[in-house]
């Protein structure tokens, strides 16, 4: 218990803040990858697995030395998909009908 309690204390704010950007922007890449993939978009669905790989990577390789940091990593992913999805739905409304309309 005293050794968890030691690896809190020395968790750095800035490293924090990194893990939980790179997982938020990580989860947003996540969530228009899945889009390109359903729409068959083979080139920038590739890049864009390429890339989610990598932020994933250097994130892992954070929390590994303290487990500490899963906690920022977790609210990240928490923030990346809930803001692409309110971003997406907030971009639906403002399609006009006559789009949508078109688009069926």
């Amino acid at each position: 218990m005293e050794q968890i309690i030691a690896m809190f204390w020395e968790v750095s704010p800035a490293k924090a803040l990194v893990v939980f950007l790179v997982t938020a922007f990580s989860d947003t890449l996540w969530a228009i990858y899945i889009r390109r993939v359903t729409h068959g978009k083979t080139l920038s669905a590739s890049t864009l697995s390429a890339v989610i790989i990598i932020a994933g990577g250097l994130v892992a390789i954070e929390y590994i030395g303290n487990n500490w940091y899963l906690l920022p990593a977790a609210i990240g992913a928490f923030v990346g998909t809930f803001l692409t999805i309110k971003f997406d739905n907030r971009k639906a409304k403002e399609v006009p009908e006559i789009h949508k309309i078109v688009q069926a």
